[in-house]
């Protein structure tokens, strides 16, 4: 009940890692606690959600659990097929440990169906790997299990040497005299075949002295009882008989342990039939025979048979013929299945040795194109670099190009300069020669003149103001000359810097505004100043066309504590400046910037825009404060 609240509650969880090793639990329990509903619907889910996840560990383990139950089950194809599977994987993860697990248990069904070639292989392919590992239980199982094999294939001395090689890697712990109690019975069982009884029967006493035993394993328990009250009897020594085999059969009757029920009964029936009680002898044998053939169980079916032809004499041909047709349809059956067992590990060595043909040649496949795409990379660096150094080549001819018209444009400003010079030194010349003397002879004039109400008095004071008014005239268009070239001179840099605008934003189809400070005097700031400010002005309109989709720009020019400042704004796709590495645009900027011990400041943020301050220390300028 609470396994599927478990089972319920597991799938549920979202975490799929955490809900496939939750059933892949359950599955174990429901196997344990012989649920098979549960145990299939636990470990089907197990396996498409391992599949599901990629995790070849839990697809092993699903795989491990099928071939448990299906060994519970008796269904050996079914669970060597499973066994085999689990084995491939936990082999393809390199998990030796289990890998080994799963040889073991396909060497234990090999044995089985008496393929003992085919399982001795698989054991010493797995003490191989646990002896690596310094699995000593492990090691025990598979030498147990040697031995095993080896009584059946009646070489005896070689199944006692196995069995004594199996006790080697006991300890004395409480938990391992289990392990040698078994040891020592089938120990027993040899000399048994052997013909050595009391050998045999010291051995059984031996496996007897477990401490706790009837309480611990009653199975194993009366099992060691039958198998010395068989002995005493195949020794005649019948004394304690049928009382022995009695006790045995009750406690296997209270475990309803079947095979072991069968086993007592076949005894019993050889017992009476002995003693000539060959009624009892032909109840016990047929009793023996319908509960293996109920629990299909083919040994003790086989010998059940061959016990009653022996016994049952009124019915010897039936019997005989059944134990005949049994025997054969059994060989049949174990050849047909050792055939599967063998076809399912040569596809399992085929695969291996395809698996490593493909990884062979996967990778000289990764090796080639691995080679083919450094070259390719490399070929292509190469280029990139080239076209790179051509591009700065190219960028530095138009940097030098760009300087030397900005140079000529100075020139040229310069010369217009001193033109502007001789023209205002005309104009001083004009209004200290011309308007001034005019001045000063109108003024000697008035000074002079007689002040009455004379004709000719009139006429001279008439004429002195229309000199005044003429000169006045004179000195107004001298005036407004001189204002228009001032205010032109001032602004040359300016209209420099706004024809770059002009043109820059009909390539980059961004709308500009350019503010400055109109009392800056541009003549007195150094020429090389004003050539590194038209350049990084220059390269970074050019940013902003190739990277920040701008749609406005801003410039401002302005002066702040002696400092000359220039702003450029945009409201483009910004950077984030944390992972914005400088490029040399913006190094080239910096070091004009250094050249005047000026400094650069970039504030950028992603879809909102980027803003570049530079600001250059000004020696000897002031403000214009004439109005």
């Amino acid at each position: 009940m609470f396994l599927n609240k478990a089972y319920d509650s597991s799938i549920l969880i979202s975490n799929n890692s955490v809900k496939n090793k939750n059933l892949l639990d359950i599955a174990y329990q429901a196997y344990k606690l012989d649920d098979t509903i549960l145990f299939k619907k636990a470990n089907t889910k197990a396996y498409l959600l391992s599949l599901k996840l990629k995790d070849s560990f839990g697809v092993a383990d699903t795989y491990w659990n099928y071939g448990a139950f299906y060994l519970k089950k008796e269904k050996l194809d079914s669970s060597y097929y499973h066994y085999n599977k689990a084995h491939e994987l936990y082999s393809k993860i390199n998990h030796s440990y289990y890998d080994a697990k799963m040889l073991y248990n396909m060497a234990f069904i090999q044995s089985h169906l008496k393929d003992y070639t085919g399982s001795e292989i698989l054991l010493f392919e797995a003490i191989s790997k646990f002896k690596l590992l310094e699995k000593k239980i492990n090691l025990y199982k598979c030498y147990n299990q040697l031995g095993i094999n080896y009584k059946d294939l009646k070489e005896y001395k070689k199944a006692i040497f196995y069995h004594n090689k199996a006790l080697s890697f006991l300890n004395k712990k409480e938990s391992h005299s289990f392990y040698k109690a078994g040891s020592l019975n089938n120990i027993g069982l040899i000399h048994q075949k052997l013909g050595d009884h009391t050998i045999a029967i010291q051995y059984f006493e031996r496996a007897l002295e477990k401490r706790n035993l009837e309480l611990k394993n009653p199975k194993f328990y009366a099992r060691l009882i039958d198998n010395i009250a068989y002995n005493n009897f195949l020794n005649n020594q019948t004394s304690k008989l049928p009382d022995a085999f009695y006790s045995a059969l009750k406690i296997r009757n209270n475990l309803s342990d079947n095979p072991g029920i069968v086993m007592s009964k076949l005894h019993l029936a050889e017992y009476f039939a002995t003693i000539k009680d060959t009624l009892s002898a032909i109840k016990y044998a047929k009793q023996a025979h319908s509960l293996a053939t109920e629990i299909n169980h083919n040994r003790d079916k086989l010998a059940s048979l061959l016990l009653l032809s022996d016994i049952d004499t009124k019915n010897i041909a039936t019997h005989l013929k059944g134990y005949i047709t049994l025997k054969d349809s059994l060989q049949d059956l174990e050849r047909a299945t050792r055939n599967k067992f063998t076809r399912i590990r040569f596809e399992t060595d085929e695969y291996i040795l395809e698996t490593k043909r493909l990884s062979l040649q996967k990778i000289w496949i990764s090796v080639i194109s691995s080679i083919f795409l450094i070259i390719f990379i490399l070929a292509y660096l190469i280029k990139r670099q080239h076209s790179r150094n051509k591009e700065l080549m190219l960028e530095k001819k138009q940097q030098k190009a760009n300087e030397e018209i900005y140079e000529l444009m100075l020139k040229q400003h310069t010369q217009l300069e001193e033109g502007r010079i001789q023209e205002r030194n005309r104009i001083s010349e004009e209004l200290h020669d011309g308007a001034l003397g005019k001045l000063f002879g109108t003024r000697l004039g008035l000074s002079f003149l007689n002040v009455d109400n004379s004709k000719d008095f009139f006429i001279k004071y008439n004429s002195y103001i229309d000199e005044l008014q003429q000169v006045e005239k004179e000195i107004r268009t001298i005036s407004h000359e001189l204002k228009n070239e001032v205010l032109f001179s001032r602004d040359d840099f300016i209209i420099i810097i706004e024809n770059l605008l002009k043109k820059q934003s009909k390539i980059g189809m961004f709308q500009y505004n350019i503010t400055y400070d109109e009392k800056i005097f541009w003549d007195e700031i150094d020429e090389k100043i004003k050539i590194n400010l038209y350049r990084i002005t220059q390269e970074a309109l050019q940013n902003i066309i190739k990277y920040a989709n701008a749609e406005t720009v801003e410039l401002r020019l302005f002066l702040i504590q002696k400092n000359l400042n220039l702003s450029i704004k945009d409201n483009g796709i910004g950077f984030n400046l944390k992972k914005k590495k400088k490029g040399i645009g913006l190094n080239n900027m910096i070091s004009r910037a250094k050249k005047f011990d000026g400094n650069v400041s970039f504030n950028s943020t992603p879809n909102i825009g980027t803003t570049i301050t530079i600001s250059i220390p000004i020696k000897n300028i002031h403000y214009d404060t004439k109005i």
